[in-house]
């Protein structure tokens, strides 16, 4: 059918993400906008990991895969030959990503709930939270504490029924969906 949130006639490829699904929307809107093409031919694979270079591969393309200023991406560690390599240059270049303190990216690293968040912040012009109050038992004042509780105060990022966000937790597939269509559609 139609979705209804890109306007494209999209058939759901995705056997795992049913019309049900708290993600479906999410999931769709980022296959029909070309974002991502799922895990495999039919499985979007929402409870697995991303890792950092797949999520900046995923920021990049929804801002239209804009070309890199430089022509070399600062981190060791990111090969030229990689998919990610435009998408995470494009990334350094606009303050988005900054890598880790001894100079790498770690673009095969499982994305942190707290790194994701912090990305999509710095993608948005890093703005003020609209909270005063922090509403999560386990995240305090530091690197990821603004971003998170922008995302907080935004809808984007709704933390656990327990108080808690779980900043250093995986950033599943299903989240990753979700927290940019929060962001970028809602």
């Amino acid at each position: 059918g139609k979705c209804t949130v890109c306007g494209y006639i999209l058939s759901n490829p995705f056997l795992d993400v049913d019309s049900s699904s708290q993600y479906y929307d999410a999931v769709m809107w980022m296959y029909g906008e070309g974002i991502t093409k799922g895990y495999n031919a039919t499985q979007y694979n929402i409870g697995g990991e991303c890792t950092r270079g797949q999520v900046v591969a995923f920021l990049w393309r929804e801002a239209g895969c804009p070309s890199p200023k430089s022509g070399s991406c600062p981190f060791p560690d990111v090969n030229n030959q990689a998919y990610y390599y435009d998408a995470v240059t494009w990334a350094n270049e606009e303050g988005i990503v900054k890598g880790y303190n001894d100079g790498t990216f770690g673009p095969n690293n499982t994305v942190t709930r707290a790194q994701f968040v912090t990305f999509l912040w710095r993608m948005e012009g890093e703005p003020k939270a609209k909270l005063k109050n922090n509403p999560f038992t386990d995240v305090s004042e530091g690197d990821f504490y603004k971003a998170i509780l922008w995302g907080n105060g935004k809808g984007i990022v709704l933390g656990y029924e327990d108080g808690t966000f779980r900043p250093d937790d995986p950033c599943t597939r299903g989240h990753v969906a979700l927290f940019m269509y929060r962001n970028f559609v809602k």
